[in-house]
């Protein structure tokens, strides 16, 4: 009876542990599709490249002051495999991922721009299994299913009208810096703590970001709005410091898919914040395609992995 009883008392705690995670990644993508909006603001005013500087230096000194005590590796004890995805994790998904989307912010809109990432949780599920040679239960493929929908919706609710191919393609590249952004910190994750993590991709930002801004002197930084300053700063900490921290707190404790699940918010909140920042229309077809996509995300949260049946 005991040990009955024990097993019973254990099983409620299964689901908050198992929501815990996707909830820390989709709370990090939310920041994400929130700054799409924020990033159409900015560019508006800053050149992009200067921007990159300046949300580097601002993360990498906030992260510097937080990251002393905490536990795991330091970055210095890092192998080289294991510098080289950190690397390429911040070239692809920190510079690749800003450049691009900003560069592509340009040229088309905010809605625009979120509707095109809602192709990540599809990207990101191809490359875990490509690259991480995973495999989808037909659980797991039905909220990825379940989500693409609900983005489906979205997109056919969306205003048609004539935007720059070339922005759209930039996009669409950003896309793709962002689904490798996903996969190398799955990698990284254990044992890294995600403070440090998060500070090794800003540092190696910092480093790449410092040359390509020199591009763009001289720049008149006075003509630079106080309210674009704050957004800029904003930008930089939830960028950089606080999605890291989520996305990493979360990312060692579900699978690639689901994680790539969750990046099914980016598009959405974009939208969202599309409407409430830039007064954009939204109609029914978003507000279904929304309420799927968090149903996905859910179902993909509760959906029980392989592992734990075996």
């Amino acid at each position: 009876m005991a040990t009955r009883f024990g097993k019973r008392m254990t099983k409620p705690l299964l689901f908050p542990r198992r929501l815990a995670a996707p909830a820390s990644l989709t709370a990090a993508m939310v920041l994400t599709g929130a700054n799409v909006v924020l990033g159409k603001a900015i560019v508006a005013e800053v050149p992009v490249y200067l921007f990159m500087l300046f949300r580097f230096l601002v993360s990498t000194a906030a992260l510097l002051a937080l990251v002393h005590g905490e536990p795991g590796p330091k970055l210095r004890q890092m192998q080289r495999g294991q510098a080289r995805d950190l690397t390429f994790m911040a070239l692809l998904g920190m510079i690749g991922f800003t450049a691009l989307m900003f560069e592509g912010l340009k040229r088309t809109s905010a809605s625009e721009a979120g509707i095109i990432t809602a192709t990540l949780p599809a990207v990101v599920a191809l490359l875990g299994v490509a690259v991480m040679g995973e495999r989808l239960t037909i659980a797991q493929a039905g909220a990825v299913g379940l989500a693409v929908a609900g983005l489906l919706l979205v997109a056919a609710g969306a205003e048609r009208r004539w935007a720059s191919l070339f922005g759209n393609l930039l996009v669409v590249g950003a896309v793709v810096c962002e689904a490798s952004f996903v996969i190398l910190g799955k990698r990284l994750a254990p044992p890294y703590q995600p403070l440090r993590l998060a500070l090794g991709a800003n540092l190696v930002g910092l480093t790449c970001a410092a040359p390509l801004a020199l591009l763009q002197l001289p720049f008149d930084v006075g003509a630079i709005s106080g309210s674009t300053w704050m957004l800029a700063t904003w930008y930089a900490l939830s960028a950089s410091v606080f999605c890291l921290w989520l996305w990493y707190r979360g990312l060692p404790h579900v699978e690639t898919w689901l994680a790539g699940l969750t990046t099914a918010a980016v598009p959405i909140t974009a939208l969202v914040a599309a409407v409430l920042l830039l007064a954009e229309a939204v109609d029914a077809w978003k507000l279904a395609g929304g309420v799927l996509v968090l149903g996905a995300i859910v179902l993909g949260a509760l959906a029980q992995p392989p592992t734990a049946r075996d």
